[in-house]
């Protein structure tokens, strides 16, 4: 059955206070713009049955198709976008398995390189945050990490690995008490936030970021580059990724098939001044 066109497309974000959730959609407001689309945005907040709700409201043809940042998708969500037909492409879905357009960063070559880096100025002690569990690309970072340990002959200490949400807050608390029982010469955090946070805990300890300690991120968010130290960090391109999801998004809308279900964009390592060569003291 061929929809009746509105000349509006549909966004529900996972939430509108992040700087990441903020950085796609601006990628995506710029791709809509330039195809003369306009763009009517919703938050879900974490919860399904709002996630759920909205889907079910733009679906009675107030939109062309959806796209939708970090969604929650419980199975019952995913099972209406395919009933009703409705074009939709998830930008960094909880889990890569989903059964609709998708789009994703090299999250496993990102903390990968982000962890080399640190071996390389010679850090062994290397502590790592965990970002939320309940995302797959938390686990698949953690196997970059792993793997750049394992192939650099170091054993990943699991007194040193804790979860911690996306948050400055948690980020701080987390890397206290790691520094604080264990001593680690360098901290990789799953997200830039609890990086950031992580480097006011260490100054909060009397170390000095970045000739005593070494903390790097994950996302680049632009207070990456304005913190004091900038902070070292793996840049996902989140404002292409929001065009690039659009694109793919109005190409279904005109009846397009995607070449790739599954789209990848890569990642980059960017140094600034969060990282150091390990102490004497710190080296093997």
């Amino acid at each position: 059955m061929t929809r009746r066109r509105a000349g509006l497309i549909g966004l529900i974000a996972l939430d509108l206070t992040s700087q990441y959730g903020l950085e796609i959609l601006r990628g995506v407001a710029d791709e809509l713009a330039s195809a003369e689309q306009e763009l009517l945005v919703n938050a879900s907040y974490h919860d399904a049955v709002r996630e759920k709700d909205r889907i079910e409201f733009l679906s009675r043809g107030m939109v062309d198709g959806v796209l939708m940042i970090a969604p929650v998708l419980e199975d019952e969500t995913v099972n209406l976008l395919r009933r009703q037909n409705l074009p939709c492409v998830i930008i960094d879905p909880r889990r890569l398995d989903v059964p609709l357009p998708r789009l994703t960063v090299d999250n496993y070559h990102g903390m990968r390189q982000a962890t080399q880096h640190l071996i390389h100025l010679g850090h062994t002690r290397i502590a790592y945050l965990r970002g939320e569990e309940d995302l797959e690309s938390t686990s698949v970072r953690f196997q970059g990490f792993e793997d750049a340990m394992r192939l650099a002959g170091l054993k990943v200490d699991e007194r040193m690995v804790a979860s911690c949400d996306f948050s400055y807050a948690c980020g701080f608390r987390t890397a206290t008490r790691l520094i604080t029982e264990h001593s680690p010469t360098a901290i990789v955090a799953g997200a830039d936030l609890m990086a950031l946070g992580a480097i006011d805990a260490a100054r909060a300890l009397g170390l000095n970021v970045p000739s005593d300690f070494s903390v790097v991120g994950f996302d680049d968010l632009p207070q990456a580059g304005q913190s004091f130290p900038g902070l070292t960090t793996v840049r996902q391109p989140l404002h292409d990724m929001g065009q690039k999801a659009a694109r793919a998004l109005l190409s279904l809308i005109e009846g397009q098939k995607l070449l790739m279900e599954h789209m990848e964009v890569g990642t980059e390592l960017v140094l600034r001044n969060s990282t150091a060569a390990a102490s004497d003291g710190a080296k093997p």
